[in-house]
């Protein structure tokens, strides 16, 4: 059995990368997110640019809380792990 570390070094993992989640709950809001996104566009059409705008900078405000969400994650797992080798 190969180990985690080469599979992560080769490629083989890559956490950034997995789709998003496939819940119902996500498939709504995804769908209020494209309605309301209509809406507003129907009602200001001349706020489009401001609108791709506005949502490009939450996408990336998503990337980077999820990267730091990630590394937190991280970081605490190899906590754990040590202080599971150190009770041994």
């Amino acid at each position: 059995m190969e180990s985690i570390i080469s599979k992560l070094y080769y490629g083989e993992i890559s956490p950034c990368e997995k789709p998003a989640p496939n819940t119902e709950r996500f498939r709504e809001n995804r769908n209020t997110i494209r309605s309301t996104e209509e809406k507003l566009l129907e009602q200001f059409p001349k706020c489009k640019e401001l609108l791709n705008d506005y949502t490009d900078a939450l996408r990336i405000e998503a990337q980077l809380e999820s990267e730091a969400d990630f590394a937190r994650g991280f970081r605490l797992g190899v906590l754990i792990a040590l202080e599971v080798i150190k009770t041994e």
